[in-house]
C-alpha cells in the first residue's frame, strides 16, 4: 500500500497545475517555503494537518478533499446544465474561472434589473 504523503503529494501538484500556480506561488499562499511544498508534492516530506490546511486553503479545496480517494466518491447528482459549465470550467485557471464569474454575475445583475 502507498504511503499516503505519496498519494497526497501528487494531488497537491495536480490540482496546482489545474489552478495555474507554481510552487513558488502555492507556497507563498500557504505561507510555507518553496522547497519544502517540492517535498510534500513529491512524497518525500510528511507534512503535519495544520500544514495540510494551509495547503488545501490555497487550492481552495478540502482537506477531506485531499485525503479522500477520489476514484471512490460518488458523483454528485447535478442536473444536466450544472454538469456541463462544471465539465466546461474544470480545467480553467483560477484566474479564468474569476473572470467566468464576474461576467455571469454582471449578465444575471443586468437581468435582474429589468
Amino acid at each position: 500500500m502507498k504511503d499516503l504523503m505519496q498519494i497526497i503529494g501528487p494531488r497537491i501538484k495536480e490540482l496546482r497545475h489545474k489552478r495555474g500556480i507554481t510552487q513558488e506561488e502555492l507556497a507563498s499562499r500557504a505561507n510555507l517555503h518553496h522547497t519544502f511544498v517540492a517535498h510534500i508534492e513529491r512524497g518525500k516530506k510528511v507534512c503535519s494537518i495544520k500544514t495540510l490546511q494551509k495547503i488545501a486553503f490555497a487550492l481552495g479545496v478540502s482537506v477531506a478533499f485531499l485525503l479522500c480517494d477520489t476514484k471512490n466518491v460518488k458523483d454528485v447528482n447535478y442536473d444536466m446544465h450544472t454538469k456541463k459549465l462544471l465539465s466546461f470550467i474544470k480545467d480553467k485557471t483560477d484566474n479564468e474561472k474569476e473572470l467566468l464569474y464576474s461576467v455571469a454575475q454582471s449578465i444575471f445583475k443586468h437581468t435582474q434589473r429589468k
